[in-house]
């Protein structure tokens, strides 16, 4: 008899052991279980025309540093002609031409650091252009002494440092007229390679180089490859010399940019190659490095269909606004045909949308395997419609909001903007703790920022034009 009750009790516990353990395991379960609902609804592209930095078109002035002006003429000039520059982008031509033969003073570098301030005081973003002619006249306006030039550098980057988040681009090696590396005393390949080297030295590593033509790039680096993905945005010379074209599509040549016979490999590595070659070497060489100037000359390369084919090749992201004036007329007088969001807009406002990056928010998912997964991956799809990418790195988060408490949470991501190339689009993961978050319905958004400017980079999405943030997916827990 004990025998058979403790048998029986046995058989109890065993009993219960399975009752308890199955409970247990079903609490896990139901714990572990998230019941997620995941809609990601973009917005369709709209024809808008962005207000995003760095890129669209610029006005141009120019300042003569002088001994006979004071830091305080340089604030009157400024305000006069800069303080109301509806443009985010300045070329802001600096003429050295009373130095030429003589150090910079130290009342013309406050002048320039008067300058600068003021540009950073009012965001602008900033392409710099030393010179010493604005005439024709560069023969007899550059220094007799080619050190001179090396010294005026390092004068000028004791000044454009200290504004480095505010100076974008600095172009030319401050010889040519107009500052445009062409009928100088300094052409041979030799020199602008020094001069070059000079800036790279001494000019700091955020501000990008510019020369005239991809024969002086090749010629300075002493390659015929173009810069790749594995080198850019290292701090090098090789990945921040760019590119700036005051001929563009003002000819076959680009008035004097490309040649018209083509490349070999027993050319010299400065050697212009013909259109179609340049063309193609920009597509490589401008994804990673800016390039734009100011188009020229009525003529057939610069009528709509073959402007926009040529910008998008060679990447262009700033032009002239008011050079040439002819071209930008006929541009406005054009009408975009087509069946896409731009079909009936007129060709100026097609091209003034395309310059730069454009973002467009694309589809988004959601990886989450209820069981098995402590972490969501958010997979988040960005298109760039514009001609070039981004060139500098924005800020990047995601905004979620709990629309039942109205709790809004920023998450930093890893998202590097500049990896979105033009015409492409890039997918990104995002992690998500999604067992932390309370049961509800969330809004999920994207927040860019530009870091020098404050500014938010607006997405091309319809309703999201102007906003600081582009939707991504709602979001439920249930």
């Amino acid at each position: 008899m004990e025998k058979k009750s403790s048998f029986l009790l046995h058989i109890v516990f065993f009993l219960f052991c399975i009752v308890l353990s199955v409970l247990v395991l079903s609490h896990f379960i139901s714990e572990r279980n998230l019941h997620i609902s995941y809609a990601s609804n973009p917005a369709p592209e709209s024809a808008q025309i962005l207000d995003n930095p760095y890129c669209g078109f610029y006005q141009m002035n120019g300042y003569t540093l002088s001994d006979e002006q004071t830091a305080s003429d340089a604030a009157k000039w400024y305000k006069k002609n800069c303080a109301s520059n509806p443009y985010p982008l300045l070329l802001l031509e600096i003429n050295l031409k009373n130095y030429a033969e003589t150090r910079i003073s130290s009342a013309a570098l406050k002048q320039l650091r008067t300058l600068l301030e003021a540009c950073s005081s009012g965001k602008k973003q900033v392409i710099l252009r030393f010179l010493y002619d604005w005439e024709g006249q560069a023969l007899t306006s550059e220094p007799t002494a080619f050190y001179r030039i090396k010294n005026h550098i390092q004068q000028v980057a004791s000044v454009v440092n200290d504004y480095s988040d505010c100076v974008y681009i600095l172009q030319g090696t401050l010889t040519g007229n107009n500052g445009e590396m062409n009928n100088s005393n300094y052409n041979d390949i030799n020199q602008i390679r020094q001069i070059a080297e000079t800036l790279d030295k001494c000019i700091s590593s955020d501000i990008f180089l510019a020369v005239r033509t991809p024969g002086q790039l090749r010629g300075i680096l002493r390659t015929k490859k173009p810069l790749s993905s594995s080198t850019a945005y290292s701090g090098s010379l090789e990945s921040r010399l760019s590119l700036f074209n005051d001929g563009m599509l003002g000819s076959v040549y680009d008035l004097g940019t490309y040649g018209d016979q083509p490349l070999k490999s027993s050319n010299a590595l400065d050697a212009k190659g013909t259109r179609s070659e340049e063309l193609l070497y920009q597509y490589k060489l401008c994804q990673y490095v800016p390039n734009g100037g100011e188009v020229t000359v009525d003529n057939v390369y610069n009528d709509l269909e073959n402007a926009i084919e040529d910008l998008a090749q060679m990447h262009v992201s700033y032009l002239n606004s008011e050079h040439d004036a002819a071209v930008l007329d006929k541009w406005k007088n054009s009408t975009c045909s087509g069946d896409d969001v731009f079909s009936g807009s007129t060709g100026y406002d097609y091209i003034s949308a395309h310059l730069g990056y454009r973002y467009v928010m694309k589809e988004s998912t959601l990886d989450f395997h209820s069981f098995a997964d402590d972490t969501a991956v958010l997979y988040i799809n960005i298109e760039n419609t514009g001609f070039s990418s981004s060139y500098r790195k924005f800020d990047t988060k995601l905004i979620i909001t709990n629309l039942d408490s109205g709790e809004e949470t920023e998450l930093e991501t890893d998202i590097d903007n500049r990896k979105i190339a033009s015409n492409d689009f890039s997918s990104f993961q995002i992690r998500l703790d999604l067992r932390s978050w309370e049961k509800g319905t969330y809004s999920i958004a994207l927040c860019m920022k530009d870091p020098y400017t404050g500014n938010s980079i607006h997405f091309a999405n319809s309703g999201s034009e102007e906003e600081d943030t582009v939707p991504v997916a709602a979001l439920t827990i249930e």
